[in-house]
């Protein structure tokens, strides 16, 4: 290459390299099987998350997981407040020495999320943002793809949820190296737009839109789901979770518990039916399982972010965000009529 050529930006590159790690080399014969076994590319929801930019220039994941940007924004304010008021060896203080003056101004950082909706903001010198992920399927003549051998699953059953999060902490960058299977899957989902009848031309300009302002995209540590069968076709019914443990966890209570309730009229030997499948999926660890004639699967879901000059996507105008700022919401309440003057307070 001529030394005077200009270098292409990060969000415009992927480095591929070479690695001998065993565990790399078999997950990368996997992901490139599934791109042949399961080639149709199906979507879920988008989910959002809060983000802080490295003194490196990266980002890192302070929050995931949550179905809407102002539920990620609330979770960020929380965040905040909790660094501006935790003592000094307190579970939710700061992760560094924290003065006087950032907690004053992360306090009144908390209290503008509390009133405006804001995406990005800089806080005692810090840059923060909300940002979007797609979640992507695989799915194929088999049906959609299920956890791979090589996915992580480290919980015991019943304890999914205990897992130490793979995503929380996870640093967004653009610049890092991946194997070449990884930068081929990450090609493939570039000019990802979602389809279907329900899918408004709002939503599609959106896409389009974001294709063109963040073009790059980087794919998150994996996360599983729950979903169902219905006349010959398969349908979300629980959102992602961090394991495929902690999916066959929220499986197994939704059988034993949560079934019965919202199914009032199951006979007793539906309801045996039922309980037997959670024991057994307790038991065998399994991906499908069946009960009282209704078929479920575990499914691996991809959380894709896309990346742009100035970083991770931001939320999208289109995007589902019905909900004001947590204080809007109580001045609505209250003037409706809803929250007693004696509650201000609390």
């Amino acid at each position: 290459m001529d030394d005077d050529a200009v270098p292409f930006p990060d969000h415009l590159t992927i480095r591929v390299t070479h690695t001998d790690d065993p565990v790399s080399a078999v997950a990368g014969l996997e992901a490139w099987e599934s791109r042949g076994r399961y080639p149709n590319l199906l979507m879920m929801p988008p989910v959002f998350g809060a983000l802080e930019r490295t003194p490196e220039g990266a980002w890192r994941i302070l929050g995931f997981h949550n179905t809407t940007p102002q539920t990620a924004r609330d979770d960020l304010g929380h965040t905040f407040r909790c660094w501006a008021n935790s003592e000094p060896g307190g579970r939710w203080e700061a992760s560094w020495d924290i003065t006087d003056e950032e907690r004053a101004a992360y306090t009144a950082a908390y209290e503008r999320l509390e009133w405006e909706k804001l995406d990005e903001l800089t806080v005692a010198g810090r840059q923060y943002r909300i940002f979007r992920a797609e979640q992507v399927l695989r799915g194929g003549p088999d049906g959609v793809e299920p956890p791979r051998p090589t996915d992580p699953d480290p919980a015991p059953v019943g304890q999914g949820h205990r897992a130490p999060s793979r995503v929380d902490g996870y640093v967004i960058d653009p610049a890092a190296a991946v194997t070449l299977v990884d930068g081929i899957v990450r090609l493939d989902l570039m000019s990802l737009v979602p389809t279907g009848r329900f899918i408004t031309e709002e939503v599609r300009a959106d896409a389009r839109l974001a294709s063109a302002q963040y073009p790059n995209v980087l794919v998150l540590p994996v996360h599983c789901a729950v979903a169902e069968q219905r006349d010959g076709r398969w349908g979300p019914m629980t959102g992602a979770c961090e394991t495929p443990q902690a999916a066959r966890d929220s499986l197994a209570a939704y059988l034993r518990e949560f079934a019965p309730m919202l199914n009032p009229g199951l006979d007793e030997e539906e309801l045996a039916a039922y309980a037997e499948a959670a024991d057994r999926l307790d038991a065998s660890r399994a991906n499908t399982i069946e009960a009282a004639g209704r078929r479920f699967q575990l499914v691996r879901v991809e959380p894709v972010v896309r990346l742009g000059p100035d970083g991770p996507e931001l939320p999208r105008a289109s995007d589902l965000d019905p909900d004001p700022p947590i204080r809007v919401q109580e001045e609505r309440e209250r003037a409706a009529g809803w929250v007693p003057e004696d509650d201000e307070e609390d």
